[in-house]
This record gives structure tokens, C-alpha cells and sequence, in this order.
């Protein structure tokens, strides 16, 4: 039986999506405490084309040719020494930062976290950067507790949806803003998965503050539209989503920051 084909995504060169080419790669082979995967499923999204861009500062020193693909989730086909825990046709998951756009790709056994039998593998490599970064801004940056206030700015992304859940999980009293054009996105995803939140649409004027509220829990506001503290309470939580405003600056401050 021949062996199969590795295909995979390479970043030829720096810039637009026309440095992108498709390259027959050597199988890997797997070593001393590592297994080697089949990809099921591996990530394209908004931290993968600032890498092709060369503007994410964790590969700011990679220089091309490279694999891209952040995350991956895949079937273990190959198992090296000292591997425990695991066996052949396990499904896992890894955060990778690039190498997983391929069809075979070996991962250290200690990074591993099992997919869960029944979760389509697409759909869980689409939770392992965004939802990882909204709990980790949670719990370790922002150190929330029940009960508080927190407004999510840049609502309608993937971090700024799996804040609004992880937040609503929490206890949190959760606000999102978001651009205009963004409203339905936000609206049809809180009702799709909690079944009770809606959105309510206000507009805001360019760098207008924006007072909460205990009777709204969402805000949009037209792009370019900066958010003010001065005017929110002292224990109020503001978690920017940084997709959001990159490349932007924002205009002078007029008041506390």
C-alpha cells in the first residue's frame, strides 16, 4: 500500500493571499514522545492572515517558506516512545501558532487535549484560539467574579462571541459593542445559543461615552467609533478585542483612560 499524500498550505512569501501555495511535504516521522496525527480539521482565521502578513509579533522572526495554521484538531495514526495516555485513532487537539494547514503533522504528546467522541472536529478547532483567549482574559487577566459588569468591546468576533458566552456562564452582567453592520450577527448568535439573550441596538456618536445600563445589553456603534472611560464605574470590566482595532489608532484622550 503506498503512503498517503501530505499536502499542505505554505507561505511562500509575505503579504497577499497570492504568497499562498500548495506543496507536496515529506511525511513526518514521529519521535520520542510525540505522535503524529492525522488533520481532521485546521484553522483559517484572522490570526492566520497576519501571520501570512508577517504582522503577528509571536512570528515576527519565521521567515518563509513555512506551513500556516494555528490550531488543529486530528486522529493519532503513529505513537513514539514514552507516549502514555493516548492510543492509535484518538482524536486531540493542539494550539500550534503555524504547521497545522497539512494533511500529517506530529504534536507533542503533553500539549494534547482529547476531542470529546460526537463534537465534529471542524467545530472544535474553531474553539481553541478564540475561546482560549476570552477565558484566559476572563479568569487570569481580568480575574471577573459573579455578579460584575462587563463590556465586550468588539462583541460581533470570535473572541467577543465566546466572551459574551463564557461571561453569561460566569455570572456576569455581560454588555457588547460592535459596528452597526455587525447587529445581526451579534443577535442571531446569543439567541441561537443561550435561547433568551437579545440584542438591543443603540448608536453612539465618534468617541461618545457610553454610560451602562441595567436595561440594555448591547451597544453598536459606526466603525471607527473609539469607547471612553470616564464615564463607566470604577469596578466596570472593559475586555477590548484586539482584531478590532488593529492597525487603528485611536483619537486623543479627552478625559481619565
Amino acid at each position: 500500500m503506498s503512503e498517503p499524500r501530505n499536502w499542505a498550505v505554505q507561505v511562500r512569501c509575505f503579504g497577499a493571499p497570492d504568497g499562498l501555495g500548495v506543496v507536496d511535504a515529506p511525511l513526518p516521522k514521529v519521535g520520542p514522545g510525540e505522535v503524529r496525527v492525522r488533520v481532521l480539521a485546521s484553522s483559517l482565521e484572522y490570526t492566520d492572515t497576519l501571520i501570512r502578513r508577517h504582522l503577528y509579533p509571536q512570528t515576527a522572526a519565521r521567515r518563509a517558506p513555512f506551513v500556516l495554521g494555528y490550531d488543529v484538531v486530528g486522529e493519532i495514526d503513529q505513537l513514539g516512545d514514552g507516549v502514555s495516555g493516548f492510543q492509535i485513532g484518538d482524536r486531540v487537539a493542539d494550539m500550534t501558532v503555524v504547521g497545522s494547514n497539512i494533511a500529517y503533522r506530529t504534536l507533542r504528546a503533553s500539549d494534547l487535549t482529547r476531542v470529546p467522541a460526537g463534537v465534529d472536529a471542524a467545530e472544535a478547532v474553531a474553539l481553541i484560539l478564540s475561546w482560549t483567549t476570552a477565558y484566559q482574559l476572563l479568569h487570569r487577566a481580568a480575574r471577573v467574579q459573579q455578579g460584575q459588569r462587563v463590556l465586550v468591546h468588539g462583541a460581533a468576533g470570535a473572541v467577543g462571541q465566546a466572551l459574551i458566552v463564557l461571561g453569561c456562564m460566569t455570572g456576569l452582567e455581560v454588555w457588547g459593542a460592535a459596528r452597526g453592520g455587525h447587529a445581526t450577527i451579534c443577535d442571531v448568535f446569543l439567541t441561537t445559543l443561550t435561547g433568551r439573550c437579545r440584542l438591543t441596538v443603540r448608536t453612539a456618536r465618534r468617541s461618545a461615552a457610553m454610560p451602562l445600563s441595567s436595561r440594555s445589553k448591547g451597544v453598536v456603534v459606526p466603525k471607527g467609533t473609539w469607547l471612553r472611560l470616564d464615564r463607566f464605574s470604577p469596578d466596570a470590566v472593559v475586555l477590548v478585542c484586539a482584531s478590532q482595532a488593529f492597525g487603528h489608532e485611536p483619537p486623543p484622550a479627552t478625559g481619565r483612560g
